[in-house]
């Protein structure tokens, strides 16, 4: 009998239809893998942008005491007292224009005052003056380290007149008077100066010493439109007694026509020399940290050991001396970063970004990366710079590696030993062209007659106003600069439908951001606040049953205005296109940005 056998295996054509069926199954999963790479990608860099946002927040919050006045646009125009360039505030640049400038004064690389750098102007950045240290042999001094540093540090009108960095002690007090009837100002001391606005003039009590003054202000153009200054600095010399016409000072705009009434905040200056060059007057200062580029400062200021024990007199009596510092920031994609040394090794310090711009690199513009300060002088190339915030000296290269991939700092043994928990303060690029921006609402607003408004300004409407916008008699008018800022009044007073006279105290309102809702009151497009928003969600009931302001009481509708909203703002490139151009390759960026906004206010009596 014969044993069947059977052959078992597979035949080539199940075999190949095997293959094609993985195939397919494997080309379909690895399709879905670039978008959970980009997804994941994504949201790395969204926690890395709230991580870096909150730490600003925080970082201001612990130095609430140094808080900045105000951080606004600025724009250049010229000057006449020499010809040169001046600044005004871009009242119109709203807090989200990201749009670039083609052309900056003087032949400034319009990236310094483009998009992300339009918001850049630190307005009196409080400090009490610190205890002295030494400096160098026989030199003593205060050290501050700007917040918001590396700074543009240039003099505008290239005489070394007009100054982008003044420093100056509090507002002096206010004497309105008229020169034309009193040729010599009545004043009671040198804590005071006198004011005549129609004839524009200046006059300040005579003392043996040269003095360096600031004065700040808004004034109608030829137009009879408003403009800011936001800072003309000039010298009176020794024993002068009479009155000084304003518009021969140096840098004063040349399309000035009159000046605001009560626009103008005058303070004595702090005179810049040379560190360790000290006279024996306490308002000066020196600059610490080099000059990079010609334009370029990480911001160590250096005060007159004396300044410490001094005290002038303001509006609110005397007060120790502290100095109020205005600047330029010059890139906010330089970040920033305050970091303690370990107490022990290894002495390795994590920043928050990673994937760091290093020397050479090509960029999203397919050009080699010169450093954080765009310089093509080899010599000035910079990829990363950590100072020591205690003595206001940057550390040597010698004494620190950079992982650029994980963002690492790794210092010897020696120098971390020797400051174990110091702080110090981390300036880098990351890849992405990331930025951290801050943004602050003006500290004081006051009211003003007309929409014609300057900086620190605002309107209230009234029925007048209808024709041009009917909600006007319930709404509080301000330049576009302050959209969406939240500002605090301590005290309101309106009228409501049935004609009562109502109070309200400690209220908070956020300017309104939507550009379609603008509104032109005759001067310009202005925004605002309203007394009947936001309504109730569910019912639409206003915030308070308003008609209108209470502008016609003998008493005052908007008392006690402030900014209170305080925004760290981080954007990032979410990818580019790059076209070649004669003048060099031109980037369009993909922005991504994330905000975080808090409250903030000034801590203590500076």
């Amino acid at each position: 009998m014969k044993t069947a056998f059977r052959q078992y295996g597979v035949s080539l054509i199940e075999v190949l239809v095997v293959l094609v069926i993985l195939l397919v199954g494997i080309l379909s999963v690895v399709r879905l893998f670039p978008p959970g790479f980009l997804i994941n990608q994504q949201t790395e860099a969204t926690t890395f942008a709230s991580r870096l946002a909150k730490q600003e927040v925080d970082r201001y919050t612990s130095n609430s005491a140094n808080l900045m006045n105000a951080i606004v646009p600025v724009v250049p125009v010229a000057s006449q007292n020499p010809p040169g360039y001046t600044f005004q505030i871009d009242l119109n640049a709203t807090p989200n224009d990201l749009s670039d400038v083609e052309t900056a004064p003087f032949g400034v690389d319009p990236y310094y005052v483009s998009n992300v750098n339009k918001i850049r102007r630190v307005l009196d950045e409080v400090v009490r003056i610190p205890i002295p240290s030494p400096i160098a042999s026989g030199v003593r001094g205060s050290i501050y380290v700007l917040s918001s540093g590396p700074i543009y540090d240039v003099a505008w009108d290239r005489d070394g007149i007009t100054d982008t960095l003044f420093v100056n002690g509090a507002p002096m007090i206010r004497s309105v008077q008229d020169a034309a009837s009193d040729p010599t100002p009545n004043l009671r001391g040198p804590g005071q100066y006198a004011i005549d606005y129609d004839d524009h003039q200046i006059g300040f009590a005579p003392v043996n010493y040269v003095r360096n003054f600031k004065i700040s202000f808004s004034y109608y153009d030829a137009s009879n439109n408003v403009q800011t200054n936001p800072g003309i600095e000039f010298t009176v010399p020794a024993n002068t007694s009479g009155w000084i016409n304003l518009t021969t000072l140096p840098g004063w705009p040349s399309d000035f026509r009159a000046l605001l009434p009560d626009s103008e905040s005058v303070a004595r200056a702090f005179r810049r020399v040379a560190v360790g060059n000290w006279s024996d007057d306490p308002y000066e200062f020196g600059v610490l940290s080099p000059t990079i580029a010609g334009f370029a400062n990480v911001g160590v200021l250096v005060f007159h050991p004396l300044a410490y024990n001094q005290v002038e007199q303001t509006p609110s009596g005397s007060v120790p001396l502290s100095a109020r510092i205005s600047y330029d920031v010059l890139d906010w994609r330089i970040i920033r970063e305050d970091r303690p040394m370990p107490a022990s090794p290894p002495y390795n310090v994590r920043v928050t970004l990673k994937n760091l711009k290093a020397l050479g690199e090509l960029g999203e513009d397919q050009e080699p990366y010169t450093g954080l300060f765009r310089t093509t002088n080899a010599n000035e190339q910079v990829d990363f710079l950590v100072y020591n915030l205690s003595t206001g000296q940057p550390v040597p290269r010698t004494e620190y590696t950079v992982d650029y991939k994980e963002g690492i700092v790794r210092f010897t043994d020696a120098f971390g030993a020797a400051n174990a928990a110091g702080t110090f303060r981390f300036y880098y690029k990351a890849k992405g062209e990331w930025a951290l921006q801050a943004q602050k609402a003006a500290n004081l607003y006051q009211r003003f007659a007309t929409p014609n408004l300057g900086f620190g300004q605002f309107y209230l409407g009234t029925q007048s106003d209808t024709g041009r916008d009917p909600s006007a008699p319930t709404r509080m008018y301000f330049p576009l600069m302050e959209a969406g800022k939240t500002i605090s009044i301590r005290e309101i007073f309106y009228r409501d439908a049935a004609g009562n006279l109502r109070r309200a105290s400690n209220v908070s309102f956020r300017i309104e951001d939507n550009p379609s809702r603008f509104v032109d009151l005759g001067s310009g497009p202005l925004t605002f606040i309203d007394l009947t928003e936001p309504r109730d969600p569910v019912f639409g009931r206003p915030r308070f049953d308003a008609v209108s302001w209470a502008t016609g009481e003998p008493l005052i509708p908007a008392n006690g205005v402030q900014g209170i909203s305080f925004k760290s703002r981080v954007i990032w490139s979410n990818g580019a296109t790059v076209t070649e151009a004669a003048g060099g390759n031109v980037v369009r960026y993909r922005w991504r940005k994330l905000d975080v906004d808090t409250f903030l206010t000034r801590s203590g009596s500076l």
